[in-house]
């Protein structure tokens, strides 16, 4: 009796042995690829659980913002540089602004932001630090040179800007959030984003990045999106998941993401270039900025815009090695014609914000004889260090004119 107890509880046994050894299995197998997707993620991607590892986070209105958590340890040495508060800015930001201060928002897309490159094109480069920015040095620049006009004035320049944005997310923004900081002065560093794309009628409804590529994955119910933001949540705390996730999406920004017109038309230049560029401008940016005129106006703030560099318009002489170097990169890497529309358009630019009476001035050229050993571009249109300090001085004596005139009124 005891020998037939005995056998049954053996063959009663042998499958949860089976289970145990196959659950063992499987774990050993789930922390191996867990091991190896930690080493890809971490090593290979310089990425980390959660979302510490992206620079923008999906916006409702304005289609994508800055992620206050943002940190690589390649792009930023492992540090912050966004603000709770989504500026490229170190300190708080008082709320409401205290009466002795003068609070200048510097908005724009990547050079603004100050951007580094990641080597698919171009040489390395990580994002520059918040003390390398053109709103740093100008900011610098203005507490000097205004000590004595604005004694008890502390001058404040918040780098608003945001990789990729347009005019027109401008307009959102200060319309959503930055009305209620109070700024005294707007100074926008644009030009590259949406100012040459000639051809293009409908700015907004052709601006293709972020939130408005995933929300027309989503109405198209694409598998590849829906496999990716399914994979979003357990990324948050497993490797194995976060690769599978960058995985998707690489699947469906190459297979999914719609095709936008982002740099226009360049068979403009054998029709009437002249006149599609001012319906271009009259139908995007101009029309804009006159829309941010209008919140001046209601909300006591003043604007100017620059037109940032191009180290294509750069004269090659004036240029260091490296820069001559990323210049070349750069027309060879332009479609045929990009750099003709470019010039041309730069050339009309003036006579389009006169007519529109918009306060404007070019800074679309920065290097000069003696700044031909300085390296002053990481890539096409984003700076270096230097390149962020000269932009800072030539806005200088503009800003403090545009100050002067909107103190007094004239």
């Amino acid at each position: 009796m005891s020998q037939v107890s005995d056998t049954e509880t053996k063959k009663r046994t042998r499958p949860i042995v089976k289970v145990v050894i196959v659950l063992v299995y499987l774990v050993f197998l789930f922390l191996l690829v867990e091991l190896l997707s930690y080493v890809a993620v971490v090593h290979l991607f310089d990425n980390a659980l959660g979302g510490k590892a992206e620079r923008h986070l999906y916006s409702s209105i304005r289609g994508h913002e800055l992620n206050p958590d943002y940190q690589r340890q390649f792009d930023t040495g492992g540090q912050r540089i966004h603000s709770d508060q989504g500026f490229r800015y170190d300190a708080v930001v008082d709320l409401p602004k205290p009466d002795s201060t003068y609070r200048i928002f510097l908005m724009g897309g990547s050079t603004a932001y100050a951007i580094g490159s990641q080597g698919r094109v171009y040489p390395d480069h990580p994002t520059l630090t918040n003390s390398e920015t053109v709103s740093h040095f100008l900011e610098q620049a203005l507490r000097e040179q205004l000590k004595d006009d604005m004694p008890g004035v502390k001058i404040e320049v918040i780098n608003a800007g945001v990789a990729a944005y347009h005019s027109f997310q401008h307009v959102l923004y200060i319309y959503e959030t930055l009305y209620e900081y109070e700024p005294d002065l707007i100074v926008f560093l644009d030009g590259h984003n949406d100012f040459y794309n000639v051809g293009v009628t409908n700015p907004i409804q052709s601006y293709g990045y972020s939130s408005a590529r995933m929300v027309d994955a989503l109405n198209d119910r694409e598998p590849f999106f829906a496999a990716h933001a399914f994979l979003r949540a357990p990324a948050e705390y497993s490797y194995t998941f976060k690769l599978a996730s960058k995985f998707t999406q690489g699947l469906y920004q190459r297979y999914e993401a719609p095709n936008y017109n982002l740099t226009g038309d360049v068979t403009a230049l054998e029709r009437d270039f002249s006149s599609e560029l001012a319906e271009t401008a009259r139908r995007g940016f101009l029309r804009n900025y006159k829309l941010i005129e209008t919140f001046g106006a209601y909300h006591g703030f003043c604007y100017h815009v620059f037109l940032q560099p191009e180290v294509v318009f750069e004269n090659v002489e004036n240029l260091s090695a490296a820069d001559q170097e990323i210049a070349q990169i750069t027309r060879d890497w332009y479609v045929p014609g990009r750099e003709q529309v470019m010039t041309r358009a730069r050339a009309e630019f003036p006579a389009l914000f006169d007519q529109a009476d918009i306060p404007y001035t070019e800074i679309a050229e920065i290097a000069a004889p003696e700044h031909k050993g300085k390296s002053l571009y990481v890539d096409y249109t984003h700076l270096t260090a230097e390149g962020s300090k000269l932009v800072a001085a030539r806005m200088l004596p503009v800003v403090i004119d545009t100050i002067t005139k909107c103190e007094t009124g004239s």
